[in-house]
Order: structure tokens, then sequence, then C-alpha cells
């Protein structure tokens, strides 16, 4: 690929020692003299999902393992189309040039995530990962290097609060006022979240009031499809996100739930079914199958008096990574709506 006169590709400075891709200095020249020559492309940032657990959960080495194959990964689909660097820590920067148009774009990157989805990390039992993208087009989205990272920037963090594993390509009318949040403001978006759900059931003089507004609230907020309670075989208080590929949700079958459940925690959730079935949890796999549910988190809330099982039950149609504090939220809820419950205010009939 031609990079200008300027560009020393031999020069093993110019390489990640780890992954063997451009190093960040590389890849931002390269956007210079792209966005210098007047040379449309396409920017997109490349952010492994929940990296930080893999290398709290696996160990630093096979962290190490899970770039180095993120980063073979990508240069085997943009072959021939793209220039990728990493551009720090799990982040890589991907280049199209001379890509813009939208379709095609969006086929790259679907191209890419499918890929990334389709093994598991080489000699990795059972640890598969999934990426998130942010994507921005020159001059569409902007005429700087800066401008264009921070569109980017934009699209990747609505990827991440539409829970991860997906990618987002940047358009002015949906992204231009999403505010970039810092580790403070992530913290007070939290104790945000956690004041909500105290605040709406327990300060409402309606508690029936109280969990629809809530729910109807972290739909919204989570983008969730399917919020509900569910106490036996049947289902209460449920929201279902508007834009849901499934608009009629049926109850699931609870002892396969519970026995989903590892003592002593009383939730459980799944990314992908296959891992249900890998875990002798066929039968509850089938059963989301069945609903065209690819991802599922199910807190306990409670045994009723006559032994029935109630959970929260929170349903997505699509594949996702369910985030820590997404689910601190839910499990928040599960057990201050326990206390209602046991306490005799929430009654479910």
């Amino acid at each position: 690929m031609n990079m200008g006169p300027n560009f020393l590709f031999e020069d093993e400075k110019s390489f990640d020692s780890l992954t063997k891709l451009y190093t960040r200095d590389v890849v931002v020249d390269y956007v210079n003299f792209l966005v210098a020559e007047g040379i449309p492309f396409t920017l997109a940032i490349v952010d492994i999902d929940n990296f930080k657990y893999v290398n709290d959960t696996y160990g630093h080495i096979t962290g190490d393992k899970v770039l180095i194959e993120v980063a073979e990964r990508i240069k085997k689909v943009i072959e021939g189309k793209g220039f990728v660097g990493r551009f720090g820590g799990d982040e890589f920067l991907i280049v199209f040039p001379k890509i813009t148009d939208y379709k095609e774009v969006w086929e790259n990157a679907h191209k890419l995530m499918k890929f990334m989805n389709s093994n598991e990390i080489q000699n990795i039992i059972g640890l598969y990962v999934t990426i998130t993208m942010g994507i921005s087009r020159f001059p569409e989205d902007d005429s700087t290097y800066e401008g264009l990272l921070e569109t980017a920037d934009k699209a990747l963090y609505r990827g991440k609060n539409k829970g991860r594993n997906c990618f987002i390509i940047y358009l002015p009318e949906k992204h231009a006022n999403i505010e970039l949040k810092t580790e403070k403001d992530r913290s007070q978006s939290s104790m945000y979240l956690h004041f909500n759900v105290f605040r709406m059931l327990t300060k409402i003089e309606k508690l029936d009031t109280g969990i629809k507004m809530l729910f109807n609230f972290l739909s919204s907020y989570f983008m969730a499809d399917h919020i509900c309670i569910q106490k036996g075989c049947k289902i209460y208080f449920e929201k279902i996100h508007k834009l849901s590929r499934t608009k009629d949700f049926l109850p699931i079958n609870l002892s396969l739930v519970d026995n989903a459940m590892c003592a002593p925690a009383d939730f459980f959730y799944v990314n992908q079914l296959e891992s249900l079935i890998s875990s002798n949890q066929s039968e509850l796999a089938g059963e989301y199958s069945a609903q065209r549910i690819k991802a599922a988190f199910a807190c306990k809330i409670a045994k009723a008096e006559d032994g029935e099982f109630i959970i929260l039950r929170v349903d997505s149609t699509i594949k996702r990574i369910w985030q820590h504090g997404e689910m601190d939220i839910y499990i928040t809820t599960a057990k201050v709506l326990e206390m209602l419950y046991n306490s005799g205010r929430l009654v479910l009939e």
C-alpha cells in the first residue's frame, strides 16, 4: 500500500513489539498524510471487550495471546483493503483508504465482526473474544485527525453502551451530541443508576407504578429487549423495547434457570447459547433459542410461600457481552424487590 515517501516500513521502531502491527505514531502519520492529500478514507477504533476481565481471570500471558490473535484476525480480514496499527492497550486503529461509501464500510465492519466471533482463542478452550468498533469517515465527518478520532470515539462509546460486540458508524444526526465521559463521570453515572433504582422502588406510593417506571428506564438506558419479573409460569411487569426483534416473550422453565445458577450466587448470565450447551444446559438453551433469545440475564428475587421461584429476567435478541456495572444494577434491583416481596409490599397474583 502506497503511504507516501516519508514512511519507513522496514524500520523496526515502526512496529509494535508484541503484535507486530504498526505503532500508533505510524498510523497517525498515515492518517495525517491522507488528510493532507485529500484522499477519502474510513477510520475505525477497535476495542477488545472486557479485556481487563481476560487479564484478571486468565493472566497477562493469556492477555498477550489475545492481543496477538486479535491483531492477526484483523490483518487477515482487511488484507489488501486497509491498514492497521496498535493504538495502545487493547485498542487498534484501522484505516481504509478510498473507502467511505456507507454500504461498503458496513460490509467490511460486519465481515470483521463475524470473523472475530467465529472461533475460540487458539489453544484456550472456552475463551471467545468480541470487539466493539467506532467508525468515522473523511471528509464527511471531519477534516482533521483529531476530529475524526473524536467522532469515531463517540461511535465507539455508543457501541459500548449498547452492550458491546457491535460496530457503530458515526452519523452526526444520531451521535454528534454524545458526551464522552471520564472515569469520574462513569462513577457518578453508576451512583445515578443506583439512586434511580431506590427512588422508583421506595419513594413512590404505588409500587406497581414505580416498577413499571424503573423497567422502562432500564430498558431505555441499557437497550434491553425485555425486562420482567417471572413467578412460576407467569410474567409480571413486562417491558419490551420498541426496537426488539421479538414482540412476544414466553415464560421459561424456572427450574432450569435455578439449576444454571451457581451456588451461592443467585444470578446467572449467558452471552452465547453455545456455552449453555457445553455446560450441559442444552434444555435451557433450547428454550431461549425457541424465542430467538441470544443472551440472557436472570437474578433470583425470592421463593413464594407456595414454593414457586421468582426471578428478574433480562433478555436480548442480539449477541452481547453483559457489563459488570450493568449486571450490578440488575442485581441491586432484584435485591430491593426481594425486600419488598418479603415485607408484603410486592404482591404477585
